[in-house]
């Protein structure tokens, strides 16, 4: 059976790593462009997740998750209730990250959290032309989505600090309005990277293009720009479909990077 909650810590920060979907076995070679295909070795394990971390006293989700089940869940095996989460920070809205923050009854599944996004994704989304383009299956649900959130979102549109110690980074392409969120501690810094990288091999390799992403360009620059904040910080890198449990390290390795999995 799979493990659905890897629990870890860093400084003072407790966290918890959250399974909200079974893994799929892909190819790397799914996302990587002509030029970069591999010949050998491109499967592996593609994770789904969301991040629940203990900050400062305030209890955080970091995405949602797929359901309004399986995350919560999850919490209630930390011992923490929806009710306690303080905030939740969305680094983009597809709906593996984000259809885990409504009831089936359309209530807030995280009743009292302070919930934030980059402005440019939710001025994206809730543009009529936006929900009226994407697939009927999921359309129903983004329409409510839109609905019940609009006079409950808080919008951030630069890098700046959003409460203490938690900084929202915009890093457009992979979707419009994709933002990472860079929590700082005592000595190197969690940063969670949102779908910047689905494989290591894009945190090792920047400049190659995600063909799956939105604007492949955009996410080529914010991703070289993540992966030098993240070398120059030492940050620990919270990724959100890399092999799970999806943590790691960026270092450089001569004039190229090298993913360091683990704490």
């Amino acid at each position: 059976m799979l493990e659905n909650v890897h629990r870890f810590v860093h400084e003072d920060v407790e966290g918890a790593v959250i399974r909200i979907l079974d893994d799929e076995t892909l190819s790397a070679n799914e996302f990587l462009a002509e030029e970069h295909q591999l010949e050998e070795g491109a499967e592996y394990s593609f994770a789904y997740t969301c991040c629940y971390l203990r900050y400062r006293g305030k209890h955080i989700l970091i995405d949602a998750g797929f359901d309004p089940d399986t995350t919560p869940g999850a919490l209630e095996s930390l011992d923490v209730p929806p009710e306690a989460i303080d905030l939740v920070l969305i680094t983009h809205t597809d709906r593996d990250h984000v259809a885990g923050l409504l009831m089936p009854d359309g209530s807030f599944t995280y009743p009292n959290a302070q919930h934030v996004v980059g402005r440019d994704l939710w001025e994206y989304l809730r543009e009529p032309e936006t929900l009226d383009s994407l697939i009927e299956e999921v359309r129903p649900f983004f329409r409510k989505f839109v609905r019940t959130f609009d006079d409950h979102m808080e919008l951030w549109d630069e890098s700046t600090e959003i409460v203490d110690g938690i900084r929202l980074i915009p890093s457009p392409g992979h979707r419009v309005g994709h933002a990472l969120y860079e929590l700082e501690t005592d000595s190197t810094p969690i940063l969670h990277t949102g779908d910047a990288f689905f494989h290591p091999l894009f945190a090792e390799h920047p400049d190659w293009p995600n063909v799956t992403d939105s604007i492949p360009d955009q996410a080529v620059e914010s991703r070289k720009a993540l992966v030098a904040r993240a070398v120059e910080t030492g940050a620990l890198i919270l990724s959100s479909h890399s092999p799970f449990p999806g943590i790691g390290r960026i270092e450089q390795d001569g004039d190229g990077y090298r993913w360091m999995e683990g704490l």
